[in-house]
């Protein structure tokens, strides 16, 4: 692997002792990390937070050491994580675990803020919506082994960073809330398959009154929680956890005022967006739902038409709301969600990106508005057949089941010896580019396992910006 070597120097540099080293595979990936990023010892060590990339190990690897990069762009300065844990269970060293890293964001736990000073963090190639594999599992509980006896960090400080992770106040929720994050997933992530046998049953923020219940009702691990520690929820707890959600409700239907904006009258002359799936969420609220008298400016308020407002149709199809642009075709039941992340999307079974598909409902007009004839939109026919849109000369025989990818341009397939596509430009590695595979998988280029090893025929697409 190009300026990358396997760790077997001396246990002085490395701080484990050859035990360890025998134990685990591990590359320094230290090299790596962006020359601009400041080294600093962290305050103390009292947490170790376990993340998912979202990603996969190319991309991953990248953004962890350089930076986070949008519009080509890094803006960020890497060191966003101390070891990552590739699905083949290698680890990889991104920085020295004396150093403060980047990783937690806004995150508080048992009181104490700003975790990323008090805490390492260790990525898991993969998404939290996808099962992690044995090797990672085996390799992660060597890896605390010996991090927490270095450390001195016991089971129960061991978090999920879906744990620690709020969002701060806002003109929805007065007060910080938990659920701001979803990694490395509650019903994912197993903690007892790591090596612990201890957690907290409760969020001890959320009982104090410091933050409230995540409003999806993801607080603890579910399913992977220890059944020596799994308990009962006691009432006032529940309570606590309803209540907090529910005044969220109110408040922002208040907020939101009783407006008349209709979404399932015949008024709007307005047309549909660019649609897209998205994966599956929690159980939604019943006052979160659209019905003939419950309408989306009642439930969002200003927000209705956010990026960050997601409505959930009843056929599966997901849109946010600034790609609305017809709002008389919201049926009831819809599910209106507020302050989501503009996450990648991601099928939990075949990790493909999903894109809007022309059917009865939804018209290539619909789908990419005026953009629906542009050389820059592409219409991916079921047969593999693949038309931009000035080509296309009758719309009413585009067929059902074609997918639509607007505002890209063709590029051509990257060629390169290294899996990691270090010697490719970062927009190969973009969760924007979409790689179009034999057999008509579409993949992002941060889901690219192998670059050195990308089938014949694939062709790509690039973001036009």
């Amino acid at each position: 692997m190009s300026r990358v070597f396997i760790v077997a120097l001396t246990t002085a540099v490395l701080g484990f002792s050859a035990t360890d080293l025998a134990a685990l595979k591990i590359i320094d990936y230290q090299k790596k990390l962006n020359p601009r990023f400041a080294k600093r010892p962290r305050k103390s060590t009292r947490h170790i937070i376990i993340h998912s990339t979202e990603g996969s190990l190319p991309s991953s690897l990248r953004t962890l050491s350089r930076g986070k990069v949008r519009r080509r762009r890094y803006v960020s300065r890497g060191g966003h994580a101390h070891y990552l844990i590739a699905k083949n269970g290698t680890v990889y060293r991104i920085l020295d675990p004396k150093y403060r890293a980047n990783h937690a964001g806004v995150s508080m736990w048992n009181g104490l803020n700003g975790l990323s000073d008090h805490s390492l963090g260790i990525e898991l190639e993969g998404y939290h919506n996808v099962p992690f594999t044995d090797r990672q599992y085996r390799s992660l509980k060597e890896l605390l082994r010996i991090l927490q006896k270095r450390f001195r960090v016991k089971d129960r400080d061991v978090l999920e960073h879906y744990r620690v992770a709020y969002s701060r106040p806002n003109r929805f929720h007065r007060k910080r809330l938990r659920g701001r994050k979803k990694d490395p997933g509650a019903d994912n992530f197993d903690r007892r398959r790591a090596g612990l046998t201890d957690a907290y049953p409760r969020d001890p923020d959320v009982v104090a009154g410091r933050i409230g219940a995540d409003p999806d009702g993801i607080q603890l691990a579910r399913k992977s929680q220890p059944k020596a520690l799994t308990s009962p929820t006691p009432k006032d707890d529940k309570r606590e956890a309803n209540g907090s959600s529910a005044a969220a409700a109110r408040n922002s239907r208040k907020r939101a005022g009783n407006g008349g904006l209709a979404t399932t009258g015949p008024n709007s002359k307005k047309r549909q967006g660019n649609g897209r799936l998205i994966s599956p969420a929690a159980a939604p609220s019943k006052k979160n739902t659209i019905t003939a008298r419950r309408t989306a400016w009642k439930i969002a308020g200003r927000q209705y038409k956010a990026a960050t407002t997601l409505y959930r149709f009843p056929d599966g199809r997901s849109l946010r709301g600034h790609e609305i642009r017809d709002w008389s075709d919201i049926p009831s039941g819809t599910v209106v969600e507020l302050g989501v992340e503009e996450n990648k999307v991601v099928s939990a079974d075949r990790a493909e990106v999903l894109l809007p598909v022309v059917g009865e409902h939804m018209s290539p007009w619909k789908i990419a508005n005026v953009l629906h004839n542009s050389s820059f939109t592409y219409y991916l026919y079921p047969g593999g057949k693949i038309l931009a849109g000035h080509r296309i000369e009758r719309f009413a025989d585009v067929p059902p089941g074609t997918r639509v990818l607007i505002a890209y341009r063709r590029v051509p397939t990257p060629r390169t010896s290294d899996p990691l596509g270090e010697d490719l430009d970062d927009d190969f590695l973009s969760h924007q580019t979409l790689y179009l595979l034999p057999g008509g998988v579409l993949q992002s280029g941060e889901q690219i396992e192998n670059f050195a090893q990308l089938p014949r025929g694939a062709i790509v697409f690039s973001k036009v910006e």
